[in-house]
C-alpha cells in the first residue's frame, strides 16, 4: 500500500476498530450501546478484524513483505558483487546474476517475472522479479505489488 495513504488511512483505522471493540466490550458489562447481543460479537469481530489488517499494513510498510525483499535483494547484490569482483571487469558477467538468483532463493524467495515493473526490468537484482515461498508472506506480498 502507499504510504502516504496508509498515514492517512491508519488513524482512522485504529480509532474505528478501538471504538467496535469498545462497544461490543461494553456490552457485556451491561453498558449497552448496542441494542442485541449479536451487534455486541459482530462489533468485537469486526474490530478485531480492522485492527489486524492494520497490524499487517503497518508491518507492510515498515520492515517486512515486500520491504524485506527490497532489503534482500540489496543485500543478496552487495553478497553477489564481493564474491565476484572479476565479473564487474566484464570476465563472466552472468556469475553475478547467478548468485543473487541462488541467494534469493536460499533467503526463500523464487523467481517470479509476472509484475509489469519486472517485465520493464527482468534483472537478478529487481525486486519485484521475487514472490516469497512462504503462503502468508506471499499472499501479503502480492497484494502489496498490485498498488506498486
Amino acid at each position: 500500500m502507499n504510504q502516504d495513504l496508509s498515514v492517512f488511512i491508519t488513524p482512522f483505522a485504529l480509532v474505528i476498530g478501538c471504538a467496535l471493540i469498545a462497544a461490543g466490550g461494553l456490552y457485556f458489562i451491561d453498558i449497552q450501546f448496542l441494542k442485541s447481543r449479536l451487534q455486541a460479537v459482530a462489533a468485537l469481530v469486526a474490530g478485531a478484524i480492522i485492527l489486524a489488517a492494520l497490524e499487517v499494513v503497518l508491518a507492510g510498510s515498515s520492515v517486512s513483505f515486500f520491504k524485506a525483499q527490497q532489503v534482500q535483494t540489496s543485500a543478496c547484490e552487495l553478497e553477489g558483487e564481493s564474491a565476484h569482483p572479476e565479473a564487474r571487469l566484464g570476465v563472466d558477467v552472468q556469475i553475478i546474476h547467478k548468485h543473487i538468483l541462488a541467494c534469493m532463493q536460499e533467503a526463500g524467495y523464487e523467481w517470479s517475472p509476472t509484475h509489469r515493473n519486472c517485465k520493464d526490468a527482468p534483472v537478478a537484482t529487481n525486486p519485484y522479479c521475487y514472490l516469497p515461498v512462504a503462503g502468508f508472506d506471499r499472499t501479503i506480498t502480492a497484494f502489496q505489488l498490485r498498488f506498486e
